[in-house]
């Protein structure tokens, strides 16, 4: 056994691919099996840190992508993943290689983007490297509580829908003045404040406006809003 599989059987664990699709231009579906123990105290909103090639063993950590948990099962120990290829890296070119019955690499789950337990109302907003995150959190709300969401993209050709229970999210299609369109379409739907939790995802400069937007312009309380950047046009792979 090499040194550096030695190092990735310590640090990683294993699962095992068993479907695999492209559901659009710019997205693949996962679902692996994992190897050994369930995912013991995994929570929805969690990630697993995937690795994605072995090519470049001079860095490591480059080589390493932050994934959403889409939807797990305990029963059957799989986990699926939305894995989004905008950037067409080092993760793009690892799921368009993958083929049934490879082993896939990964840590976790871990993260703190979850959902806020006490909140009666909860508003999901995002683009689509965020949109499986979303989902999962949507799921697990609840029957009594009320969850809205928006997803932009610049193409609704990008956007796919939810798993099983589906709960879907409404689309904004936005290019230039996407904090802006957004803004707006937040203002027109109208928000309620009390008791409500927002959850913010997706490019950093976006997430920073709309932080700001609900913090200084609706007078949010910071406990109320959550703000996951998932991506930054430089910097390598998702967070």
């Amino acid at each position: 056994m090499s040194i550096i599989q030695s190092i990735i059987n310590k640090t990683f664990r294993s699962a095992e691919l068993i479907y695999k699709e492209q559901i659009t231009p710019t997205t693949y579906h996962i679902r692996i099996k994992i190897n050994g123990d369930n995912l013991k105290n995994y929570i929805p909103g969690q990630q697993l840190r995937v690795l994605v090639g072995l090519d470049n063993m001079m860095s490591l950590s480059n080589l390493v992508r932050s994934y959403s948990i889409w939807y797990y099962d305990e029963l059957t120990n799989q986990a699926d993943l939305a894995v989004c290829t905008f950037s067409n890296g080092q993760g793009a070119k690892w799921v368009q290689n993958l083929e049934y019955g490879d082993t896939i690499y990964f840590r976790g789950p871990e993260g703190k983007f979850t959902l806020s337990p006490d909140a009666d109302n909860h508003l999901f907003l995002g683009d689509i490297s965020s949109l499986a995150h979303l989902y999962e959190l949507n799921r697990h709300t609840g029957l009594m509580a009320k969850a809205s969401g928006i997803v932009y993209s610049s193409s609704k050709e990008h956007y796919f829908d939810d798993i099983y229970p589906k709960r879907n999210f409404g689309f904004l299609e936005s290019c230039a003045n996407t904090l802006e369109d957004l803004i707006a379409e937040i203002s027109w739907s109208g928000v309620r404040k009390e008791n409500t939790a927002v959850y913010i995802a997706g490019e950093t400069s976006i997430c920073v406006g709309l932080h700001n937007y609900f913090k200084k312009e609706l007078n949010f309380s910071p406990k109320q809003i959550k703000t996951k950047p998932f991506w930054h046009p430089d910097k390598k792979g998702l967070e």
